[in-house]
């Protein structure tokens, strides 16, 4: 199962697995959280339920 972090300052949405960023269908970062989430689902991966938001 991975995590989704939103990056704050730029926006931007990662995927996080065992505390290390990991990539979907050769990506690492998003500009929508409906993008990764599409993604880890056409490569049938888990995603949890909650979004982390950095401040910095």
């Amino acid at each position: 199962m991975i995590k989704i972090v939103n990056l704050g300052r730029t926006g931007l949405f990662v995927a996080m697995q065992n505390g290390a960023l990991t990539t979907i269908g050769g990506r690492s970062h998003w500009r929508s959280l409906d993008d990764l989430r599409s993604a880890a689902n056409a490569a049938k991966i888990k995603v949890s339920d909650t979004v982390l938001r950095t401040v910095l």
